[in-house]
């Protein structure tokens, strides 16, 4: 599709259209859109195999991740929101993050990961419960789904079936119309 004479590649379809879905859903569920939209945009590969490598490598990261911001809640909570848990528990816990990636052999996941955290642990409201926490873990999960199920159903090869089939049936509509009018000529 030409827009302007910019190209829109499949991708770039499919990852506007998971974007769409997951802020229709969360809209009707009346939750905030932009976790599960992010990981969403995060998971969206050029086909289905790479879609699911990166959608087992974003599960593990946010597996860590939201463990990480879960212990990061509870001593938060323990020491009653004091300042320096910020300070001094957020460093410390990016570094055991990495280190975990890096002892499960997921160093690509590092970034995805470590993002996770700080997108969870640092918008941690004042007197949120677990129920924040857990929400925002399962958000993650929920755009990698979206993702994975948007490029599983709008996958290239199909589309590209369906565009032959659809150039088929148009010129064997120009046959048709030219044996019923010789002379008219089509582009």
């Amino acid at each position: 599709m030409n827009f302007f004479h910019v190209h829109i590649g499949l991708r770039t379809f499919k990852t506007g259209l998971t974007v769409m879905l997951v802020m229709l859903v969360y809209h009707f569920i009346d939750r905030p859109a932009f976790v599960p939209a992010l990981a969403s945009v995060f998971a969206l590969r050029e086909n289905w195999d790479n879609t699911i490598a990166f959608a087992k490598v974003r599960v593990i990261s946010n597996v860590v991740g939201g463990g990480l911001a879960i212990i990061y809640y509870f001593i938060r909570e323990y020491t009653h929101d004091a300042d320096w848990v910020s300070i001094i528990l957020v460093p410390l816990l990016i570094m055991l993050g990495i280190i975990i990636h890096n002892k499960l052999d997921q160093s690509v996941g590092i970034v995805g990961g470590m993002a996770a955290f700080l997108m969870i642990a640092l918008t941690i409201p004042m007197g949120a419960t677990i129920d924040y926490v857990l929400l925002r873990v399962l958000d993650v999960f929920v755009g990698v789904l979206f993702a994975i199920v948007v490029n599983r159903f709008a996958m290239p090869d199909e589309i590209k079936k369906v565009e032959a089939a659809a150039e088929k049936v148009e010129a064997d509509v120009k046959k048709a119309v030219h044996k019923i009018d010789p002379k008219h000529h089509q582009d």
